[in-house]
């Protein structure tokens, strides 16, 4: 047996004892999130390691991070704050989620995260040449932490041997008294809703969402439509010119011949098609343009294109249309 293995047996406890107060687990509540198998690979050896996500083609950058600014996420997933950029832009540091849920899992079957497939990302600005302000692209590596960065980790981590975290455990007090009834009288649209009574009720006591059902039965007819306007090397067969259609609910609608919709597209489109609910939503209480240079602005795929990406890649725009 190494000396690291030892190490690591012998460390088990303490890692433990760790875990529980940093999160405010209970004893149930530990044994059901250990359930996962994380825990199993918070080991000695893991802590020597930290994953980098270097900008390695960013152009006009609007965040300024610049090739060799990278970003660096601590063992547990983290974002190591002081070793990153001062300011930190969302549209790129929110495409590394995917990439962070990799990283567990190569780490729960025991493989390297270095052989991670996807392992370049872009940010969700196309670029200057699309209409946009700046765009990057990320490639993601596993290495050993300095030593230094070891050992201030690991101090981090050491109050928690003796302290529970008395904030991790909420009081959710926003949810608790949060209305469930009080809303409109329901239509025979909101009846018809897959929705007990209860569900419905409590769906209806929020403004909001009373909006949104209201948008989806004014837009009933209408499509959300998701037009290619570009495709490189897409191994999916998406080119240019084709198009996926999503009712007013945001339900992708089948065309019924067989042709599928490639995950990586629908994933990264989403949060335009949500701009879109938006203005449906707003054109409730009068009238909204559904003209927008967001809309008009391409979004690409997470495939992040050759030659560093996994695969190739598209742009997308959106718009609203009545089928004819």
């Amino acid at each position: 047996m190494k000396i690291i293995d030892v190490l690591d047996m012998l460390m088990k406890p303490l890692v433990k004892r760790i875990i529980v107060n940093r999160w405010g687990y209970s004893k149930e509540e530990f044994r059901k999130a250990a359930e996962l198998g994380f825990f199993e690979v918070l080991g000695v050896k893991s802590m020597f390691y930290w994953l980098k996500a270097e900008p390695v083609c960013s152009l006009h950058c609007s965040g300024c991070h610049s090739e060799g600014r990278p970003f660096y996420f601590d063992p547990m997933g983290m974002l190591i704050r002081h070793r990153c950029p001062p300011s930190m832009c969302i549209h790129g540091l929110s495409q590394l989620s995917p990439v962070i849920y990799d990283y567990y899992d190569h780490m729960l079957r025991g493989e390297d995260p270095n052989r991670m497939i996807f392992d370049h990302i872009t940010c969700t600005d196309m670029g200057v040449e699309m209409g946009g302000l700046g765009s990057n692209l990320f490639r993601i590596t596993y290495e050993r932490m300095p030593l230094l960065e070891v050992m201030r980790f690991m101090l981090t981590m050491a109050p928690y041997l003796f302290f529970r975290n008395r904030r991790a455990r909420g009081e959710c007090r926003a949810v608790r008294e949060a209305p469930t009834s009080g809303g409109p009288e329901p239509d025979a649209f909101m009846k018809d809703l897959p929705l007990d009574e209860e569900e419905l009720a409590s769906f209806l006591s929020s403004p909001k969402r009373v909006r949104r059902l209201r948008a989806i039965e004014k837009f009933r007819d209408h499509h959300v439509v998701v037009r290619i306007v570009s495709s490189h090397a897409c191994i999916a067969g998406h080119r240019a010119g084709d198009e996926f259609h999503l009712d007013a609910m945001g339900r992708v609608l089948q065309e019924g011949n067989g042709a599928g919709i490639c995950l990586m597209a629908l994933s990264k489109i989403w949060w335009r098609v949500m701009l879109m609910l938006e203005r449906m939503a707003a054109a409730v209480d009068g009238e909204v343009s559904f003209e927008s240079r967001l809309f008009d602005l391409p979004v690409n795929c997470y495939g992040a294109g050759l030659p560093l990406g996994a695969c190739g890649e598209i742009l997308m725009t959106v718009e609203l249309r009545k089928p004819s």
